[in-house]
């Protein structure tokens, strides 16, 4: 709560600063010229600004909800923005790397995110929906198997490759979406019985999940998830925007929005 207060604080100040500025810009505008004072506000127009700023900021709340966002959206991509470039050809682009939706979109997402993980698989539905009904989104879930436990049978890891391993057959997503859609807690078994009953040959599928690329493609994206600062599931990639959470369709549509208005402002420059 401390942090949230000095941010919101912060934000509050900021709205302030700039209406007081923009008041001093019209004041020296529509001014007589001759005089140095009129780029100056007076105590008493800087009250009255203040005080207008206060009373449109607490009838409009949602502008105080969206600088919020924006300001953690800027302070996550400061942190993690870098590593993400040096990642992002490989992450966006590696042509062996299964895509879910449209493969020529204008828009890529990548998920980092783990079968196992409730939240990702909560979440799940909402991600297919903004995919369908975009209809232009490159969506690329990438194997982030971090809930295995020492001692425990590695089943997230275990169903990174098997689905992996189900690309090779040509059924990746619908392995991704039986996997993500199944109920209970799960399984080795039932990622096998999941495998079955899509048509999938089970014994090829276990020997490609032991094919060293396979294998090799869930320990890099392991690896890059956690330089890039990842530390649970789900993450996703949209342009220069990071989710690090399930915050739902409208804060994913909004990113998808915001990449998609900077490739259009980067194409006219």
């Amino acid at each position: 709560m401390a942090m949230f207060g000095t941010n919101f604080t912060r934000i509050i100040g900021a709205a302030v600063v700039i209406a007081v500025s923009f008041a001093a810009q019209v004041s020296a505008q529509d001014g007589p010229k001759d005089s140095p004072k009129d780029s100056k506000v007076n105590p008493e127009e800087r009250e009255k600004i203040e005080q207008v700023v206060q009373e449109y900021l607490l009838e409009n709340p949602e502008i105080i909800a969206l600088a919020f966002r924006e300001l953690q959206r800027r302070q996550t991509m400061a942190r993690m923005g870098p590593a993400i470039e040096m990642y992002r050809d490989y992450l966006e682009k590696d042509p062996a790397t299964p895509v879910i939706g449209n493969p020529n979109g204008d828009v890529t997402m990548v998920e980092f995110f783990d079968y196992r993980c409730g939240f990702c698989r909560r979440h799940f539905p909402e991600v297919m929906k903004l995919v369908r009904e975009d209809g232009n989104i490159r969506y690329i879930p990438r194997q982030f198997p971090i809930l295995d436990r020492q001692g425990e049978t590695p089943v997230s890891y275990l169903a990174s490759r098997a689905a992996l391993a189900a690309h090779k057959q040509g059924k990746f997503e619908e392995f991704h979406i039986a996997t993500m859609t199944s109920k209970g807690s799960l399984t080795e078994a039932q990622l096998y019985q999941i495998a079955a009953s899509l048509g999938l040959n089970v014994e090829r599928l276990k020997a490609d999940m032991n094919d060293r690329l396979v294998i090799k493609s869930v320990q890099n994206t392991l690896a890059i998830g956690k330089d890039i600062g990842f530390e649970g599931t789900p993450g996703y990639i949209i342009g220069e925007d990071v989710i690090t959470g399930a915050e739902g369709y409208g804060r994913m549509l909004q990113a998808v929005t915001r990449a998609r208005r900077a490739a259009s402002l980067a194409s006219a420059e």
